[in-house]
């Protein structure tokens, strides 16, 4: 049970040591939420990390209550000169809407105990103290954007114990309404993943004004309730501010024209960043670079990030179904069906890294870019394994494909026949990209019966690639290949006729110094 009274709040008119303090309330709540049990709906963990961190904040903002026995020292609005302590009034409300969480969680295993629930409704209530508290202090002495932080946590808390109490549904619907416009504008106001984490909040006030609204007995004018919200914020300047607004991340992953549900928003805001650093790939001026190479790590781990979110998912839907009747079952084999479909778009990238780094290698063994340091060890044989290793992915992607394929409402075998074709296709290049680089491996070293043979097998896989019924970006991919197989024969086939010639002559010189040294001898011999 709480020890600390309410911090009483001054409203003195003396001027306040603190001014414009920024303070991203729902950022601080969120993180130390994820990271110290919530994700588990361990409230009895996080209660526990709010009061350790509330004395942490006592010590740092000198406000120990006595030794032995309790001294009440109020937190006064004038007299603040630590910006922590606004962390004081947010910690407790916190806390006391942690225990209250807790007390529900109790009562919804024991229904008999009703001594419980009220126990639940006194920390709720006290949790509303606390977050009007702190709502005042970042009115008189935060900026415009924290005081609109401040007003919306407030009325979210004030929310959900009108609900919870179950006697003022209005005024329940009021405060959460407020809440939701004020958030909605804050989430505006930053980048993608600001914007998804606002999002959240937005939806879970979205259920709570449904649920409120249907207990209510659905008689409330929601879209004027709406409006005179609005009023009420509109003294403040944030909420008036007109901001455009970044692109909203989708709620779904598409693939091969099949679009899969996306609800994680962490994974939604980790695939959106891996978007972002594979689109920089392209807008590099000089992409035969390491920093390309940095940038398509960068984007899969990004991919690889959301997956594990998505197996997390899960796992608890079946824990849930485990324990629960309903749709749990059903949930989790869509979140698993969105975690194969991920996987798919990351066996893609993983593909155009792999094609990307063998084309910008393949440039610089050949003179058309510049090496770097890095690259001076290699040569056409590495080209040609790395060439051999992508292949593999194909493979992999071959076994998985079929799985999501078969769900296409129309023709799935003709689709899963289409995506093989094209699989293989897409294999035979990569093999002929890999002869091209042995036959050039082979120029190097002058054998130029082994370099033939390897441009052969290089021209017919490429030729039975073009001749396959497989998509038409692959088709032309083949034609290019062809042209370019044509191009380093002619190239090849001139290097070795000018190493030829060097050694012709190398030999005729040899033979020409060497009948004169036999004349030279005979002449001065003494015999």
């Amino acid at each position: 049970m709480d020890t600390v009274d309410t911090m009483q709040v001054d409203t003195a008119p003396a001027e306040p040591v603190l001014s414009n303090v920024s303070l991203e309330i729902l950022s601080i709540i969120s993180a130390a939420q994820r990271e110290h049990g919530l994700r588990h709906r361990d409230y009895a963990r996080y209660r526990g990390y709010c009061a350790r961190r509330l004395a942490r904040l006592y010590q740092a903002c000198k406000m120990k209550h006595g030794k032995g026995r309790f001294v009440k020292k109020p937190l006064v609005a004038n007299t603040i000169a630590d910006e922590r302590a606004l962390l004081v009034p947010l910690v407790q409300s916190e806390r006391a809407w942690a225990y209250a969480m807790e007390m529900k969680d109790l009562t919804n295993v024991k229904r008999r105990r009703s001594d419980l629930r009220q126990h639940m409704l006194r920390r709720l209530k006290k949790a509303v103290t606390h977050a009007n508290e702190l709502a005042t202090f970042c009115e008189r002495l935060g900026n415009d954007q924290t005081a609109l932080e401040g007003d919306a946590y407030a009325n979210y808390i004030g929310g959900v114990c009108a609900v919870e109490q179950g006697k003022d549904y209005v005024g329940a619907i009021t405060k959460l309404l407020r809440a939701k416009l004020a958030y909605a504008k804050l989430g505006v106001l930053g980048d993608q993943k600001r914007l998804e984490l606002y999002r959240e909040r937005t939806e879970d006030l979205a259920d709570l004004v449904r649920f409120a609204h249907y207990k209510q007995g659905r008689t409330a004018d929601l879209k004027a309730m709406e409006k005179e919200a609005a009023i009420g914020l509109s003294s403040n300047k944030v909420f008036t501010m007109k901001v455009e607004a970044p692109p909203e991340i989708e709620d779904k992953i598409r693939w091969h024209a099949m679009d899969f549900e996306l609800k994680n928003r962490d994974a939604r805001v980790l695939i959106a960043q891996a978007q972002d650093c594979l689109a920089k790939v392209d807008a590099l001026k000089n992409a035969t670079g390491h920093k390309a190479g940095m940038l398509f790590a960068k984007g899969i781990a990004f991919y690889d990030e959301a997956r594990m979110k998505l197996n997390d998912d899960v796992e608890k839907e079946t824990a849930k179904a485990l324990y629960q009747q309903g749709d749990d079952e059903d949930k989790a084999d869509r979140i698993k069906l969105t975690e194969i479909a991920l996987s798919l778009i990351v066996k893609d990238k993983l593909i155009d890294r792999n094609k990307f780094v063998c084309d910008q290698l393949d440039k610089k063994l050949s003179g058309r870019a510049k090496k770097e340091k890095a690259d001076k060890k290699l040569n056409f044989g590495d080209l040609a394994r790395m060439y051999d290793a992508a292949t593999v992915d194909y493979e992999d992607l071959m076994e998985t494909a079929p799985m999501l394929l078969r769900l296409k409402p129309e023709d799935a075998d003709k689709h899963i026949e289409e995506f093989e074709v094209d699989c293989e296709a897409e294999v035979m290049l990569l093999k002929a990209r890999q002869n091209v680089a042995l036959a050039c491996h082979y120029v190097q070293v002058g054998n130029s019966k082994e370099a033939k043979a390897y441009f052969e097998i290089a021209t017919d896989l490429a030729t039975d690639a073009e001749g396959r019924d497989c998509a038409g970006e692959i088709q032309d991919e083949a034609t290019e290949l062809l042209k370019e197989i044509e191009v380093r024969v002619a190239k090849a086939q001139r290097k070795l006729q000018e190493a030829d010639d060097s050694v012709t002559k190398s030999q005729s010189g040899s033979d020409l110094t060497s009948k004169v040294a036999e004349k030279f001898s005979k002449l001065f011999s003494f015999r």
